[in-house]
């Protein structure tokens, strides 16, 4: 097995570890504890609670806001919000953890994540596939909450379009603009233009959906190119940073059905 020598660099920074998962192989690699508001970044969503699977009407997260120390999220029913307290390398507490008091269908689910969070002490860090995994544990190293940063915003901004179905997309007018924060998507398919919803699957690693598109009807000559977009917009599933920093589509069974190229719009 290849030794990673990265590993030597990375132990000149301060430390608790991740743990990255490389060709099924654990490996351990330090992160800068100094700069925890970047490691914490993003929405967490909840994956486990005490070993099983969370199941909640609304999706279970939490966001982490280092400016003033504070944290704001849902544990499945409620808005759940707080401050939160980090010592040394990995300890961690919630405190005054205020809920709004909507009537819950899975009360049970709701109550044991703030108990959860109340017996929290400390926090653990991993890697696998490209996603940060958090992991709350209490005083005896109990794993409480397991926790997935599903971090989509490399899809924000403006896109052309460069291939679709393996066959290259010459015309630059067919573009997509992705707002992740607002869970939309609206572009130009090259004659109409359409709209529609995004859906991020918290459960899959890179999971994303396009839904909901809509599009005016104008007759177009290239109308292929058209159908085609729209058809692998609906099949997408996944998606993939490429090296040359193009957004490569899939869908459920990962073949690469379109790929993206960030426009440039300055």
């Amino acid at each position: 097995m290849k030794k990673l020598y990265i590993i030597i660099a990375c132990l000149l920074f301060s430390a608790t570890s991740y743990i990255m998962a490389n060709n099924d192989k654990t490996v351990t690699v330090s992160y800068d504890a100094n700069n925890l508001s970047h490691d914490f970044d993003g929405e967490w969503n909840m994956i486990t609670l005490r070993g099983k699977d969370i199941s909640t009407r609304e999706r279970a997260f939490l966001l982490f806001n280092f400016n003033d120390s504070t944290f704001y999220g849902n544990n499945g029913c409620n808005i759940v919000n707080g401050k939160f307290h980090i010592s040394g390398t990995n300890k961690i507490a919630f405190s005054d953890i205020l809920t709004t008091m909507m009537v819950c269908h899975n009360g049970t689910s709701e109550r044991n994540i703030m108990k959860a969070l109340h017996e929290t002490t400390a926090f653990k860090f991993s890697v696998e596939n490209g996603i940060k995994h958090l992991t709350l544990v209490n005083t005896k190293g109990q794993n409480l909450i397991h926790l997935k940063n599903q971090n989509i915003n490399l899809l924000n901004g403006a896109w052309t379009v460069s291939s679709i179905n393996n066959e290259s997309v010459t015309d630059n007018n067919v573009r997509i603009v992705i707002d992740v924060q607002e869970m939309r998507i609206h572009g130009n398919s090259g004659c109409n233009l359409f709209n529609g919803t995004l859906f991020i699957d918290p459960y899959k690693d890179w999971g994303v959906e396009f839904q909901e598109l809509v599009s005016t009807r104008k007759m177009c000559r290239n109308i292929h190119i058209e159908t085609a977009l729209l058809v692998a917009l609906e099949e997408t599933q996944f998606c993939k940073e490429l090296e040359n920093g193009e957004i490569a589509l899939f869908d459920g069974n990962g073949n690469q059905i379109a790929t993206l190229k960030r426009l440039n719009l300055k």
